[in-house]
């Protein structure tokens, strides 16, 4: 029964998906190109890493890069024995994650080959983000038919007859006046009267006076 083998599956960083089986007792993780595993990203230290087998299973050792190893988000501060599942963080932009098994379309690492650098072109590759989807337009109110009415009709008040109290005044005002008149001529006939008027001029001319 062959041995169990594993392999680091690029998640994040220059190739994403891409793997790297691991067949030799040493191996070397980092930007130089005589590493057993060239990973071309600027937070990746040219010796960055190794890994070690050991009992079967390997050990991850980081070698003082600047940005860290990682596992499972915590800092190897020393040797850690790698189990299957667990993901290891290269710096902030590279995550690799360790799997059992063997994919055809792995990079093989032995003795007799060594993983070819990346290519820088990989990594400046834009990513084509998808268009951004129209917006749907509103609906437009629907006509409902309705006839518009026409103008009110206008309203007149109704003329209000004349008041009987303003006729009623209006006979009172004249009475009045003839009482008045009738007053002022008896008036006149008594001074006229009195003082003897009608034999003096001129108004002896109208009266016959002897």
């Amino acid at each position: 029964m062959a041995p169990q083998s594993y392999m680091l599956i690029m998640r994040t960083g220059p190739n994403p998906g891409k793997a790297f089986e691991l067949t030799r007792n040493e191996i070397y993780i980092g930007r130089d190109i005589n590493n057993d595993i060239v990973i071309n990203d600027s937070e990746i230290s040219r010796k960055h890493a190794r890994l070690i087998m050991q009992a079967g299973g390997f050990v991850l050792e980081d070698l003082g890069s600047t940005n860290g190893t990682f596992v499972n988000g915590q800092r190897l501060m020393g040797p850690h024995v790698l189990r299957a599942g667990e993901v290891v963080l290269f710096g902030e932009n590279v995550s690799l994650a360790f799997e059992p098994g063997y994919d055809a379309d792995a990079t093989m690492v032995s003795s007799s080959m060594q993983a070819a650098p990346y290519s820088t072109a990989a990594a400046a590759r834009p990513v084509v983000s998808s268009p951004m989807p129209q917006p749907v337009p509103s609906a437009q109110p629907v006509y409902s038919g309705q006839i518009p009415q026409g103008p009110a009709e206008p309203y007149y008040e109704p003329l209000e007859e004349p008041k009987q109290t303003n006729r009623t005044m209006l006979y009172a005002g004249i009475g009045c006046l003839v009482v008045v008149l009738c007053l002022t001529v008896v008036a006149v006939g008594f001074v006229f009267d009195y003082l003897n008027l009608y034999c003096t001029p001129p108004f002896d001319a109208l009266f016959a006076c002897g």
